[in-house]
Order: structure tokens, then C-alpha cells, then sequence
């Protein structure tokens, strides 16, 4: 996610909320782990806890850019439709794509 939101310049990939509840819950267990003094809390929750703080750092230093087109980033330029099934190019849209409905995987 980092690697997504560092080369498009934008959170818009990055819900907040996600971050912010990474950080806690790590740094949460990571502070139970140092009270009870057991390495095989704190490791783990160290490492979550200092990821969600990149993360939310990176949110701080990105959020201006929220939903903006970053430089040299091709995200958004397509006109996919997000939807289960098969992306086939369409005839009358020259360079764009529709996506077709596979109808045999959902039982019709």
C-alpha cells in the first residue's frame, strides 16, 4: 500500500481509519507485551506499530493530494468498470475496455 501511495502521490488508495486502527492496536499490544516483558508479543506488535506509523506519516505528507492524479502515476486513467468478471476490449470503444459479465459463474 506504502509502495502504491509513495509512486501516485496520493492517499486516495489508503483509507485513514485503516491506518489509525493498525497503529493503535499494535501499539496497544506492543505496550501489553512490554508490561508482561514477553519478546513474543513485543516483536511482532513493535513492527506492526511502527508500520502503521508510516503509514499514517504518509498519510500526513499525502493527504493534500487526495483523489488527484500524481505525477506520472496512471491510476484512474483507465475507464474499467470494477466489477466480478472478465475485461474484454470493447469493438465500439476504440482503446477502452468493458467488462463483460461471465454469467457461468454465478450460475445463470
Amino acid at each position: 500500500m506504502q509502495r502504491l501511495v509513495i509512486k501516485t502521490k496520493s492517499v486516495e488508495f489508503m483509507p485513514f481509519f485503516l491506518s489509525l486502527f493498525v497503529f493503535l492496536c499494535g501499539t496497544s499490544w506492543f505496550i501489553y507485551g512490554l508490561l508482561g516483558r514477553d519478546p513474543f508479543i513485543i516483536v511482532p506488535n513493535g513492527c506492526g506499530s511502527t508500520l502503521g506509523a508510516v503509514q499514517l506519516i504518509l498519510y500526513v505528507i499525502y493527504r493534500k493530494n487526495k483523489g488527484e492524479k500524481g505525477a506520472g502515476a496512471d491510476a484512474g486513467s483507465s475507464t474499467e468498470a470494477m466489477e466480478m468478471g472478465r475485461v474484454q476490449p470493447s469493438p465500439e470503444n476504440s482503446g477502452e475496455t468493458a467488462v463483460k459479465r461471465d454469467e457461468s459463474a454465478h450460475g445463470k
